[in-house]
């Protein structure tokens, strides 16, 4: 018995371990409300969260008429020295698109000039606060509109690194500007969201063996000629529009695409832009340094595919189970079915453990030693003795 329970627990655990997340039904975004009364969302005001809720599925197409939005969250906004509140939320609904949340709430938050938006029009008399800042909505929309990933864990990273030469880990670590700007190249090069990446560090580069994986023209030293730059790329959401790249194999094929073609390659663009401009990198240490690609490539290999180089936080606020309804930081169905199976083959393993210790401490108190030792066959047939016996047995 004890083996069948635990060949039925093994077999609960692994369909709870094989469960994944719905591909492309969670969306998550935002819209920006003028002023800082919209802050009062966090508070105990819940009749305009249930409000806003409400309208935010009024303007969103048809189809998606049965999305749940949740998650709700107010935060300030500052942009041209004024203070805001951005509101973010979730969208969830069966096969729902990024594309489509984004484009039908950049047209709700519009203001005709005869008329308040598609946005506060449904907001209607239950919105006690202020009204969307349509500008500002509109920029927040489009850069911060974020899919969830068919498979990626919430808070799922992976690691990879590339390296530039003429400038060393120490000058490039302590450059605030490089670090956030090489963050810029990557997600550029990636189509990802700047914050996305994270965790950008880099060490010491001298050289790869000479004839390591072909690559002969690169040769090992004791003088640090450049710097190994490693990064975290955030996979679980990806803006509106982009490719999802949610393994370590499309991540690494993604920049080594990027290194090779066209002419100039992506990454050279984005260094020339992001890591060289005076707009944007004015005198770093970034704007020195010259791309290693043969070394780049070997480094792409061999961190994405093979390495781990930290944990990043998640780009957006989100707990593990993004598509729930309210108090959905508890199990979803799956889950908890799965829990209940575990608990009820937990109960009737113990019972059934308790209840054989039960008769064998019996067995050991009342009967003769050469009957304990006797035969299974044996034992099964004293079962089907008279009652009298079994009395007698007790």
């Amino acid at each position: 018995m004890a083996r069948c329970v635990a060949t039925l627990l093994s077999c609960c655990f692994a369909a709870a371990a094989a469960t994944q997340g719905v591909p492309l039904e969670i969306v998550l975004s935002a819209v920006v409300f003028d002023g800082t009364a919209t802050m009062d969302l966090n508070g105990p005001d819940n009749d305009a969260v249930q409000c806003l809720r409400a309208a935010i599925v009024a303007v969103l197409r048809e189809e998606y008429s049965s999305a749940f939005v949740s998650g709700v969250t107010a935060t300030s906004y500052v942009a041209d020295g004024s203070t805001n509140t951005k509101v973010t939320f979730r969208v969830a609904d069966k096969g729902i698109n990024a594309e489509y949340v984004r484009d039908d709430l950049l047209s709700a938050v519009v203001e005709p000039s005869n008329s308040d938006s598609k946005l506060m029009l449904s907001l209607g008399d239950c919105w006690p606060y202020d009204k969307v800042d349509a500008e500002a909505a509109s920029h927040v929309l489009q850069t911060e509109t974020y899919r969830r990933a068919g498979f990626a864990d919430v808070g799922a990273v992976v690691s990879s690194a590339v390296v530039m030469d003429r400038f060393t880990a120490s000058y490039f670590n302590a450059d605030a500007v490089s670090v956030a700007q090489f963050g810029v190249v990557v997600a550029d090069v990636l189509r990802a969201a700047t914050v996305q990446i994270d965790n950008v560090v880099a060490v010491n580069f001298y050289g790869l063996d000479e004839g390591n994986d072909g690559v002969d023209a690169i040769h090992s030293g004791t003088v640090a000629r450049g710097s190994v730059i490693h990064f975290d790329v955030a996979i679980h959401y990806w803006p509106a529009g982009a490719t999802v790249l949610e393994t370590p194999e499309a991540i690494a094929q993604a920049l080594l695409d990027a290194l090779v073609a066209p002419t100039p390659t992506a990454f050279q663009k984005a260094l020339d832009i992001y890591g060289t401009d005076p707009q944007f990198c004015d005198g770093c240490v970034l704007s020195s340094g010259v791309l290693n690609v043969a070394a780049s490539q070997f480094y792409i290999d061999e961190v994405t595919m093979d390495g781990s180089h930290a944990v990043t936080s998640p780009p957006v606020p989100c707990t593990a189970n993004c598509g729930g309804r309210d108090g959905d930081d508890g199990l979803d169905e799956g889950e908890a079915a799965a829990v209940a199976i575990f608990v009820i083959l937990a109960v009737v393993g113990v019972a059934g453990l308790i209840f054989w210790l039960y008769r064998s401490n019996k067995l050991r108190e009342c009967c003769p030693s050469e009957e304990v030792e006797a035969s299974a066959g044996e034992l099964e047939l004293d079962k089907v003795s008279s009652s009298a016996t079994k009395t007698e047995m007790v």
